[in-house]
């Protein structure tokens, strides 16, 4: 089929949606669509499999993606950069719905590009609101206000009223998200005046939830909920499954706020099930926590429990994915900023060699003349050879600094890269070991508040919140003090202890959890052991190797400390009868260099943040000694603390073995 007869059938396709670029009778332009194609090829079959792509992709996304695939293909195999760039800007669009924030951004930023390459501003438009949903999720307000205004300045005014509105959308919702709710307003009432041109029930919809939002914020529950009900069905007749579930919850959250309990409940528990069906994490945690909040007030605590739990389960998880996807998306546009300065960077060099080497070449070419033409010159022909020979000495100078500076690079690279590792660990431990205990303690204080729990059952409850609470305080006290030792702030202040009665405070301090498994403890520690040594260093020590013994330690257990000494060390061990270290780990834990890692829960589940060895290995080395594990032939673990001999007070001529 010619190009100019593919202009045809598509004119006649679209003559009944002469004004709409999107939208408006989607089924049908659809339909449309696809019976084109067979018929098509070429640049006409990519601009069709395009719009099928950006028809698609709010409501089947993987066949859009499958459109927007074949696009591509066939846009880079004849050279087509106008339906590369759209079929790119379509497929980064997918990925931001399904949370691939990295990948996204990579189309986006090839898509915009090619845009640019070929001028096409619409598309560049386009590009620049995926570009500012991308700066939203990173949380970078002021940088993603900036790319939809941008996108707004150059589609308005244009035949695209679909980009028009979509930017206009975005700017109402970010505007909202800051409080500016005079500026949401204004935007989304002109998206909505724009659309009534265009007709798109997606865009019209998304308007209308903006300013539902903001009537929410503002306290006008009457006016929110008529808004949010004019954008529920608008979102029922389209079959948009990304609005439904997103205005489900707020109208639920409006009706809760109004005491309209029957119609909250109704609405939040149809969200659960379509966000469950189309796996909407986000709407599913914030339904769940209005119907925890609705089961409260009707007083069904059992039910307001589950649908709590639910909530802090899949918050959480979120919380997590979206962390590490802003990292992760962080780091890529640091990579891709790296990437292109380092190219700066050998581009300027190679100019400046090749500049050295054009001159070079000049001086020789001169030179030679006038070596021919007069010999008198030939002092100056000395002169000239002596002045190559510094400027090569230069550039083998020059040469050796680049190659220095990439070592630099690099190292400094990798060194980022563990510093990440790190980082997310830290996070992770943060984030799981933390947080629950402080959602049960805030709950708690919330249904004891409310009058919702009676005393027996609080104090029934608060000896399982103290032991949560009890493991909440020896993370943070062991992540503050590896953070400590890690940024060289830990001090070293040696006075005299004594090493038994240290123990026996230690054994104190932590005899609830040796009760608890009704643990005999067996100190061999001589009376009049001292060394001269930092009190807080060997306190946090000996308090984490003990409090690591009794966590593995079976119940009616026997957990023995006692003391070595050799010509060079005098050794404190503690032992255990519980099941071991694997020697993985225990390779892990005892490396040159930091390494956090999993801890395993104890013979009661007790939890740990894989810091405690970590904190002793480190300490231990601030005053020359080492750390050493190892399981104990059938039984139990041993793990030691090989002091310097020079540590040892000697009162007495006794050697302990």
């Amino acid at each position: 089929m010619s190009y100019k007869l593919y202009k045809k059938l598509l004119s006649l396709c679209f003559l009944v949606f002469a004004s709409i670029p999107l939208g408006l009778a989607q089924q049908v332009s659809v339909d449309s669509l696809r019976n084109l194609l067979p018929s098509l090829n070429s640049e006409s079959r990519v601009d069709v499999l395009n719009q099928l792509g950006t028809e698609l992709r709010e409501r089947s996304q993987q066949e859009a993606m499958d459109y927007s695939f074949e696009a591509d293909s066939i846009a880079k195999e004849i050279q087509y950069l106008s339906g590369e760039a759209r079929a790119k800007e379509n497929i980064g669009w997918i990925n931001y719905r399904r949370g691939k924030w990295q990948t996204a951004f990579e189309y986006s930023e090839t898509a915009f590009g090619l845009a640019t390459q070929i001028n096409d501003s619409l598309q560049i438009a386009r590009i620049l609101n995926n570009i500012g949903a991308l700066y939203f999720e990173q949380q970078n307000f002021k940088m993603a206000l900036l790319q939809f205004q941008n996108a707004y300045d150059a589609v308005e005014g244009k035949d695209d009223l679909y980009t028009q509105i979509r930017s206009l959308n975005n700017l109402a919702y970010i505007y909202s998200q800051l409080g500016n709710y005079d500026s949401a307003l204004f935007f989304a009432k002109k998206a909505i005046n724009i659309n009534e041109a265009s007709g798109s029930p997606y865009l019209t919809s998304f308007s209308n939830r903006v300013i539902g939002d903001v009537y929410l914020s503002q306290g006008y529950l009457d006016s929110a909920s008529i808004i949010f009900e004019n954008s529920l069905d608008m979102a029922r007749r389209q079959g948009l499954s990304t609005t439904l579930a997103s205005v489900m919850h707020r109208l639920g959250d409006t009706y809760l706020r109004k005491g309209e309990l029957d119609k909250a409940e109704a609405i939040l528990l149809e969200g659960v099930e379509v966000s469950k069906a189309n796996n909407f994490r986000d709407e599913l945690a914030k339904s769940h926590k209005y119907l925890a909040e609705l089961y409260e007030q009707k007083g069904n605590l059992r039910m307001s429990l589950q649908h709590l739990n639910s909530y802090v389960s899949i918050n959480d998880s979120l919380t997590n994915k979206m962390n590490q996807d802003r990292i992760s998306l962080m780091q890529g546009m640091f990579q891709d900023n790296l990437e292109k300065s380092e190219v700066e960077l050998l581009k300027a060099q190679n100019q400046n060699q090749a500049d050295r080497l054009a001159f070079i070449n000049r001086i020789v070419w001169i030179m030679s003349i006038a070596a021919i033409i007069v010999l008198v010159l030939g002092f100056w022909v000395v002169k000239f050879n002596l002045d190559i020979r510094k400027i090569n000495a230069d550039l083998v100078a020059q040469q050796q600094k680049i190659a220095s500076q990439n070592a630099d690079l690099e190292r400094k690279s990798e060194q980022l890269q563990t510093i990440n590792e790190t980082k997310n660990k830290l996070f992770s431990i943060l984030s799981h070991d933390l947080k629950g205990p402080i959602a049960s303690v805030k709950g708690l204080i919330d249904m004891t508040v409310g009058g919702d729990i009676s005393q027996e059952e609080f104090f029934e409850i608060l000896n399982t919140l103290k032991k949560d609470v009890d493991s909440v305080h020896f993370t943070l006290s062991n992540t503050l003090n590896w953070s400590l030792s890690q940024m060289e702030g830990f001090k070293l202040n040696p006075v005299k202890v004594n090493l038994n009665s240290l123990f026996k405070n230690t054994e104190h301090l932590l005899s609830r959890q040796i009760q608890s498994k009704s643990l005999h403890i067996k100190n061999e520690l001589p009376e009049d052991l001292d060394l001269m040594i930092d009190q807080d260093l060997i306190e946090v020590v000996m308090r984490n190797i003990l409090s690591n013994a009794i966590k593995y330690s079976p119940e009616n257990g026997v957990i023995r400390s006692f003391i070595k000494e050799n010509q060079s060390s005098l050794i404190w061990c503690v032992e255990d009868e519980g099941k071991g270290v694997n020697p993985e780990q225990i390779s892990q834990i005892l490396r040159e260099d930091y390494s956090i890692t999993q801890s395993k829960p104890g013979t009661q589940k007790e939890k740990g943040s894989g810091l405690g060895l970590q904190v002793c290995k480190e300490f231990v080395r601030m005053v020359d000694g080492n750390l050493s594990i190892e399981n104990i032939s059938g039984k139990g673990a041993r793990v030691c603390v090989h002091f310097p001999a020079s540590l040892l007070i000697r009162e007495t001529n006794s050697v302990y073995s």
